[in-house]
């Protein structure tokens, strides 16, 4: 059976609500930052109003037919849209197909429900398809549209749906609940930080990632210094993925911000305070942001064609090159 996350427990509550007074939109337009559970408040959602027999608090009861047949990823009134595995994009065949079958008869004359995630995959052909069936939604009809970038969807798609933005959780809830996953505890705090204040996120850092992560710092540290190829780390960097890197690369610089402005007490990178520290003091705060503009240009590529080696080649490279004050780095 599906279950909430502790922060999530208030959002759900309205949702319930809502339903109970018949203000349910049609669409929701649910986004906030990775790693905080989007999909599995979609789902507890969306197996809520499947459910024939819904506790009082409106949450599934993971016994009835209905519930049966969702946690066999079989009913029949559930319909997920992603893209498919050959594509980065969802399509609009994809789309047409799932509005011939919105075209139909909810099967247990209860609720028909689509997930539809990451909703700013689709393209403009597919988004154009989807506002028909936003404009004029079949009745009884949900549609839980996913995203971590809203404004990455067109502004007619945004219009036809209610809104519900998730906020990074409290983090001291966020911390007591990350320390209960993990096999060392004490890594919570700094696990927590390393993933922008995203429990999920969090939780996928630990063990390898972790080690990982300590890895790249080092050819960073060693590009600074000439002592590392930025062409080849690139390459191996983007395995299996360029967005945990970009993402690590993009708090290095900002705690480097931090330090060379006083600002030490606000580190995401709080285990790797002296790392970061002496790279800072070998440049002026205006570089530091110039690195900063460049990476923060990177992160809106990541899902477009440009190659991802590329993308991450051209931060080492200006890492790399950029001029060094070798005096300031000496100072105590």
């Amino acid at each position: 059976m599906n279950e909430l996350y502790p922060w999530q427990a208030d959002v759900f509550a309205d949702l319930q609500q809502r339903r109970a007074q018949g203000r349910l939109a049609h669409a929701l337009l649910i986004s906030g930052p990775v790693g905080i559970g989007k999909q599995q408040l979609a789902n507890v959602f969306s197996q809520s109003l499947l459910c024939a027999e819904p506790q009082a608090d409106g949450l599934a009861c993971g016994q009835c037919h209905a519930c049966s047949l969702y946690a066999a990823e079989t009913h029949p009134d559930l319909f997920r849209i992603s893209p498919e595995e050959d594509s980065k994009v969802i399509k609009i065949d994809q789309i047409r197909a799932l509005i011939e079958k919105m075209s139909l008869s909810s099967h247990y004359g209860r609720y028909r429900v689509v997930i539809l995630n990451p909703a700013d995959a689709m393209n403009i052909a597919a988004a154009n398809s989807l506002l028909k069936t936003l404009e004029e939604p079949p009745a009884d009809t949900v549609l839980l549209l996913i995203t971590d970038r809203p404004s990455f969807l067109p502004a007619t798609i945004r219009s036809r749906c209610q809104s519900l933005r998730l906020a990074l959780p409290p983090v001291e809830m966020a911390q007591a609940w990350l320390a209960v996953q993990l096999d060392n505890p004490r890594d919570a705090a700094v696990l927590l930080g390393l993933a922008g204040g995203a429990p999920l996120a969090a939780e996928a850092l630990a063990t390898e990632q972790l080690a990982r992560r300590n890895s790249l710092l080092q050819g960073w540290q060693e590009l600074a210094v000439g002592k590392a190829d930025p062409v080849k780390l690139a390459a191996e960097w983007v395995k299996p993925d360029l967005h945990l890197p970009i993402s690590w690369v993009y708090g290095w610089v900002a705690d480097m911000i931090r330090l060379r402005s006083g600002s030490a007490d606000r580190l995401t990178n709080e285990d790797a305070k002296a790392t970061l520290q002496k790279l800072a003091q070998e440049l002026d705060l205006t570089r530091l942001y110039g690195l900063l503009d460049r990476v923060l240009e990177t992160i809106k590529l990541t899902h477009s064609q440009v190659n991802s080696q590329t993308l991450m080649e051209g931060i080492l490279l200006y890492w790399s090159n950029i001029p060094r004050n070798k005096l300031s780095g000496q100072a105590k």
